[in-house]
C-alpha cells in the first residue's frame, strides 16, 4: 500500500531551504516513520482505513517502519534533515521492484505481526487498499510509495527538495515514474512536478476517499540538463 503527501512550495522558498537531503540511514529508520506518520495522520485515505483517530499514528507509525524496511532493501529512501532531525521522508522503488514478492513479505514477517496486532479491526479495509494500489503501479515505472513532510514544517519546500531526488535518479535512465494519492488537492501539484492523472479515480468506497493514480512521461537526457540548467 503506498500514499504520498503535498507538502507544497513556493519556487523561492524552496531556494531559501536549510535543510540537507540525505540518504534514509537503517539506524534512523524509526524516525523516519514517526515523521510519515505524523505527516499523514490526516490523509483522507489513511482516515478512513483507521478510523480511530487517538490509535492512527501508531498504526502508521507500524505500517512505515515495515516500509522503509523493505524500501532500504529493495529501492531508495531519502530524508530532508535539519539541525540533525529529519524533517520529511520519502520512499522509492525502482522498476520491477513493486509489488514485493512473496519471499519479500516472509522477511517482513515479524513487522508484519506487530502491524497486524495493532491494526487487525482494520485488516480487510487495509488489504483492499493494498489490492488496489499495487495493482496499479506499473512495472517499467519509478514507484513513489510514500512522501510526507513533518506537519509544522509543510509548504516551505522540503516536498520538492525530496522530489528532485527522485528526478535525478528517474530522469538519469529516462524512466517513468508513478504515485497515488487520496487527496484531492495533492493532484495539482503532482502536476505541476510532471505527473498527470491515469484514469478515473478509484474509489475506496462508495462515497470516498478516492485513490487517484498519476504517471510522469519519460525525460530524455537532453531535455532533463535544460530543465536542470532552468531550475
Amino acid at each position: 500500500m503506498c500514499h504520498v503527501l503535498d507538502p507544497a512550495s513556493h519556487d523561492s522558498a524552496h531556494r531559501r531551504l536549510a535543510d540537507a537531503v540525505e540518504p534514509l540511514r537503517r539506524e534512523r529508520l524509526g524516525h523516519a516513520a514517526d515523521v510519515l506518520a505524523a505527516a499523514l495522520a490526516d490523509d483522507p485515505g489513511f482516515r478512513h482505513l483507521f478510523p480511530d483517530g487517538r490509535r492512527r499514528e501508531r498504526e502508521l507509525r507500524a505500517m512505515y517502519r515495515m516500509t522503509l524496511a523493505d524500501t532500504l532493501r529493495h529501492g531508495r529512501a531519502f530524508v530532508t534533515v535539519r539541525d540533525g532531525e529529519i524533517t520529511g521522508a520519502l520512499a522509492l522503488y525502482p522498476p520491477g521492484t513493486y509489488p514485493m514478492s512473496a519471499a519479500r513479505w516472509l522477511r517482513l514477517a515479524p513487522q508484519l505481526a506487530v502491524l497486524a496486532a495493532r491494526t487487525r479491526a482494520h485488516a480487510p479495509g487495509l488489504i483492499r487498499f493494498g489490492d488496489l494500489t499495487s495493482g496499479g503501479v506499473p512495472r517499467d515505472s519509478w514507484y513513489v510509495e510514500a512522501l510526507g513532510v513533518r506537519p509544522d514544517l509543510q509548504r516551505q519546500g522540503r516536498g520538492r527538495r525530496l522530489m528532485a531526488e527522485v528526478f535525478t535518479l528517474v530522469d538519469a535512465e529516462e524512466g517513468r515514474g508513478y504515485l497515488e494519492t487520496t487527496k484531492r488537492g495533492n493532484v495539482e501539484y503532482y502536476r505541476s512536478l510532471g505527473y498527470e492523472p491515469v484514469g478515473e479515480p478509484v474509489p475506496l468506497a462508495a462515497d470516498g476517499p478516492w485513490i487517484f493514480r498519476m504517471a510522469r512521461a519519460a525525460v530524455r537526457r537532453h531535455d532533463a540538463r535544460e530543465l536542470a540548467s532552468a531550475s
